[in-house]
């Protein structure tokens, strides 16, 4: 599978960039790996969900799961994770 996270995004002609990171999260013996693609552009919207009191995030994000070769379906901890990691 191949991740086409364009398709995910509001406001293309605003901010036609999406940058990606990729995320290990290590806990006990298992280990756990995200890609984070997300906008963020001064003249996006805030996200209310992502910004800190200190720090407004204006932009959008979404965090998929990568397996061995290419993102999966992500399961009721990996939603965790997530949270925790963002």
């Amino acid at each position: 599978r191949f991740p086409i996270a364009e398709s995910l995004f509001q406001e293309p002609c605003l901010q036609p960039y999406i940058h990606n990171c990729e995320v290990t999260i290590v806990e006990g013996r298992h280990t756990y790996r995200f890609r984070i693609f997300f906008k963020r552009h001064c003249r996006l919207r805030p996200n209310p969900l992502l910004s800190r009191d200190d720090n407004e995030f204006r932009g959008d994000a979404v965090v998929m799961r990568v397996g061995t070769r290419s993102v999966v379906n992500m399961r009721p901890r990996d939603a965790a994770l997530a949270d925790y990691m963002m």
